[in-house]
């Protein structure tokens, strides 16, 4: 959607008022099999370490990918819709201290490519 929007093969928006925690796929499996094999049993928030709203992903996901994020509509969730929370933040902290796997955030995992940070689980 990203590439779309900034290619303008895509009208739309990404909204600046839609807060998420972002984690990155192979983190997010790793930290899940940790889980899974451990003897923890109870409710765990698996997310990223920051949290970023739907228009900052893109920005980050476009500066990595050689795109220009100026090229990215903004607008807000609250005027356009849908309906739903607009800032949900997982605090995964108690998650992380039971765990080996870092669970990144956006800004670290969506760093320039190539770099150790792409890697995930480090």
């Amino acid at each position: 959607m990203v590439h779309d929007l900034a290619t303008g093969r895509r009208d739309g928006a990404l909204f600046t008022d839609d807060v998420r925690c972002p984690v990155h796929v192979g983190d997010l499996a790793a930290a899940l099999l940790e889980l899974a094999f451990s003897d923890y049993g109870g409710v765990c928030h698996v997310a990223g370490s920051d949290a970023v709203s739907r228009y900052e992903l893109g920005t980050l996901i476009a500066r990595r990918d050689g795109l220009d994020p100026c090229a990215l509509t903004t607008g807000k969730r609250a005027e356009m819709g849908p309906p739903g929370p607009l800032d949900v933040r997982l605090e995964s902290g108690r998650t992380q201290s039971r765990i080996n796997t870092v669970l990144r955030g956006a800004r670290e995992f969506l760093a320039a490519p190539g770099s150790k940070k792409d890697e995930p689980g480090r």
